[in-house]
């Protein structure tokens, strides 16, 4: 289930952390700690766009929204 209009398949780090109001740092942090996947080996890394509907469906989970 999508939660969050996408309008691409994979974000930048930076684009990423835009979408959550974070910094880039928290971006690489996750990336670092294993929290997130990444597509790798293509030139950029990149963050798959259901790593935000996990993150934000984690967070509804929490909340007892869902």
């Amino acid at each position: 289930m999508e939660i969050f209009k996408h309008t691409r398949a994979a974000y930048s780090f930076t684009d990423f952390a835009d979408i959550f109001g974070k910094s880039q740092t928290w971006t690489y942090r996750l990336y670092y700690s294993g929290k997130i996947k990444v597509i790798d080996g293509y030139g950029c890394r990149m963050i798959p766009a259901s790593e935000v509907d996990r993150i934000l469906s984690e967070a509804k989970d929490r909340d007892g929204l869902k």
